[in-house]
């Protein structure tokens, strides 16, 4: 029974945090479309033009946003439990991140 507890009270941590990155996630990919949008009508507060750094986080983000998308569909799949693991193991023997930076552990 206990080992069934402790079970349990695992999953429920894990499914706080993907739920909590999720979120963050939303956040930032608001803030992306908002860079965006400012970008594309040229304005954004005072007038001024989106600095590099503005820039740069607003791509990387909507890179994390199709890296989400692939990482919902492929998680539908039947066989997922396994073919996601490999799948990331394969991007980081070959340098490429398939996960949002949400996901990515932090220093």
């Amino acid at each position: 029974m206990k080992k069934a507890n402790d079970k349990h009270g695992v999953f429920l941590e894990r499914f706080e945090s993907t739920l909590s990155k999720l979120n963050e996630e939303k956040v930032e990919t608001k803030e992306m479309m908002s860079t965006f949008s400012s970008l594309l009508t040229q304005h954004l507060p005072n007038g001024r033009q989106p600095t590099n750094k503005e820039l740069k986080g607003a791509i990387e983000q909507l890179k994390d946003v199709h890296r989400m998308a692939a990482l919902l569909i492929m998680s539908i799949v039947p066989g997922s439990v396994i073919t996601l693991p490999a799948i990331y193991a394969l991007g980081k023997k070959f340098g490429v991140d398939i996960l949002p930076s949400a996901f990515r552990k932090r220093d």
